[in-house]
Order: structure tokens, then sequence, then C-alpha cells
């Protein structure tokens, strides 16, 4: 990851780093520091932005779709984002733009019942029964995500916004833990490769106040690869803080 943000500095650096004055007479803005870079344009009147700029994101996740004895916590299940680490954009409107970016997106997805997370002999995930005489905590799926949504915005004022649009998910990384309690000591169980989805494809938007506000999202994949896991899929409510 360092290198990466690394690689992203220069890029900025290379490019003409003219920050755009933001003023009365200003264009709204997604947000963010605009840094453009020569030589982006897709026709006349239309130029490409590349931002270096940022958003974080907390929601909660729950399952939509979940096979038998597979109960997403809502409550206990949440989604981490930070977003829009770099992005491009273009006006398409005198209040309307479009914008593809890139983030990274960590999400928890628990059951906290009498069912858990557990892999067979042959790397499978199953639900399975705690042991007798333990006290369950949780069991939960961690997967780890690069973020590619596409947005379409549209601004009723120049602080105050609307966007919605598609959003790709690469997930290269997914855990699994088990944490219950024997005779009041806590114990856990981990295991990774839990043969997450890798690929996904899902749908977003969110309402923008003064840089906070609310979004939603809904994926209509499953988190784990039908032949190697029970099907659920998510849906996630939450808050955003953009910069």
């Amino acid at each position: 990851m360092k290198q990466f943000l690394t690689a992203i500095l220069v890029l900025a650096m290379v490019g003409q780093t003219s920050v755009l004055a933001r003023d009365k007479n200003d264009e709204e803005n997604p947000g963010g520091w605009d840094f453009e870079l020569p030589m982006l344009k897709v026709s006349s009147g239309k130029e490409v932005v590349i931002e270096l700029s940022s958003s974080f994101s907390f929601g909660f996740i729950t399952g939509i779709g979940q096979a038998k004895d597979v109960s997403i916590d809502m409550g206990q299940s949440y989604e981490i984002e930070w977003g829009d680490v770099i992005s491009a954009k273009t006006r398409i409107g005198k209040k309307d733009f479009l914008r593809i970016g890139m983030g990274f997106d960590w999400r928890n997805y628990r059951v906290t019942d009498f069912k858990r997370f557990a892999k067979d002999e042959l790397g499978i995930i199953t639900m399975q029964d705690y042991p007798e005489g333990v006290e369950p905590k949780f069991s939960r799926i961690h997967t780890f995500s690069l973020s590619f949504p596409l947005k379409y915005y549209h601004f009723f004022s120049k602080k105050t916004y609307f966007a919605i649009g598609p959003e790709l998910y690469f997930t290269p990384y997914g855990s699994l833990k088990t944490r219950y309690y024997v005779n009041g000591e806590s114990e856990k169980l981990t295991s990774g490769n839990v043969h997450q989805n890798r690929f996904s494809v899902g749908v977003g938007a969110e309402i923008n106040v003064h840089h906070i506000g609310i979004y939603y999202k809904y994926n209509p994949f499953n988190v784990l690869r039908s032949s190697r896991g029970p099907s659920f899929s998510s849906m996630t409510v939450g808050l955003k803080v953009a910069f």
C-alpha cells in the first residue's frame, strides 16, 4: 500500500499542480484539491480533472438472499471505506459531473446466534453449530476490496449534492474468525482463504450536505463463491464524510 500511495503522489507532482481557486464564482466540485494533468481532454470544453481527495464512510451491513442458517447481524456487521483516494471527473452539465474513483473497502459480516462459519476438511465454508458447553460471541467473514465507483453527481447548491452509480469491487483477501467463551475464557478460531468472490458489481447512492452525508449500497453478488460457501449478498447504509 505504501508503494501505491507513493505512486499517486508522484503522479500528482508530474502533472500540472495548479489548484483551482474556489470563490463565489467557482464551479461546484465533488470536493478535494484539484490537480490538473496536462493533455487530458475528452472533447472541446470537457476537461478531465484528476483529483487527489478522500472520503471516509462507516456503515452497517445486512445480508440479502441468505442461505439457510446464515443470519447476518446488521447491528454487529459493518463496512469501513476510504474512498476516492484518486479520481477523475468531467463536467456534463451546468450542475452535473461524472466521476470515476478508486478506494479501499473493509467489511465484516457477523453472525451472533448459535451458528458459526467454519471451514471443513475440503476447504469449503459451512454453517455449523457451536460445540456443547460454549457461549457464542460472534463468527464473521472479513473481506478487503479495492473499489472503483463510477458516479453521476448533481449539485443542488455549491455544497449540497446527490450521487448515484455502479461500483466495481476487486476483493483479493478474505478471512474467517470465530470467538466464543469456554468456562469464562475467551477462545478463537481463525482461517484465511475463505474463497471470497473476487469480482463483483453493485450500486451506490449518497446525499451530501457540507461534506457530511448518508449513503446506501447494494451488491447482488454473493460474498463467497457459490461452490465454496453459503450464499449471501449485501446491503449497506451508513454515514460518509467527504473532503
